[in-house]
C-alpha cells in the first residue's frame, strides 16, 4: 500500500507533462507575431523592420549622426502619424512647423523609438496599443489602436527663436 502511496506523485507528473504548453514548431506563429498582423497587417512580416520584444517595430529610413536624446532632452521632430489602414490623425509636415517635445512627455511607443534616432535620422516606428493609447479613444484614434510614426528628428535641445 505504501509503495503505491509513493508511486502517486510520479505518475502525477508524468501525466501533467503532456499537458504542458507546446513550443512553436516550423511554420507555426508566435503569440507577438500574430499580434503584430492584427495591428500592422503585412508590415508585420517585413524583413527591414526590426521588432522589440515589447512589439515595438522600428524601420530605419535614413541613419543620423551625433548623439542620441536622452529622455529629458528636448527635441524637434517632423512626423506623420497614421493608423493601419493608412488613415493620417496628424502630420507636422502638412502643417508646415515641425513639433517639439521632452521625449519623457510621449506616449512609451515614441519615446522608446526615438531615443535610438540620432540628428538627420528618420525611421518609421510601429508601435502596439500597449505603447500607444491602450485601451483609449485620443482624438481621431479608437481605442486599441496600432500606430505607424513616420518620424524625423531634426535637433535635440535645439534653441528656441527669439519671440517676435
Amino acid at each position: 500500500m505504501n509503495r503505491a502511496l509513493g508511486l502517486l506523485p510520479i505518475a502525477l507528473v508524468l501525466a501533467l507533462a503532456g499537458c504542458a504548453p507546446k513550443e512553436p514548431v516550423g511554420s507555426e506563429k508566435t503569440e507577438a507575431e500574430l499580434r503584430r498582423e492584427e495591428f500592422f497587417g503585412p508590415a508585420a512580416q517585413a524583413q527591414d523592420i526590426a521588432w522589440r520584444p515589447s512589439g515595438l517595430g522600428i524601420r530605419v529610413l535614413k541613419p543620423g549622426e551625433g548623439t542620441a536624446p536622452r529622455p529629458m532632452d528636448r527635441i524637434r521632430l517632423h512626423y506623420t502619424g497614421r493608423l493601419k489602414d493608412g488613415r493620417v490623425f496628424d502630420d507636422t509636415r502638412a502643417k508646415g512647423k515641425p513639433a517639439e517635445f521632452e521625449v519623457s512627455r510621449m506616449i512609451p511607443g515614441l519615446i522608446a523609438g526615438v531615443l535610438a534616432l540620432k540628428p538627420g535620422g528618420r525611421a518609421e516606428f510601429f508601435i502596439p496599443p500597449s505603447l500607444g493609447y491602450g485601451g483609449m479613444k485620443f482624438g481621431d484614434i479608437p481605442p486599441v489602436s496600432g500606430l505607424i510614426f513616420d518620424v524625423e528628428l531634426l535637433a535635440v535641445n535645439p534653441e528656441t527663436p527669439p519671440k517676435s
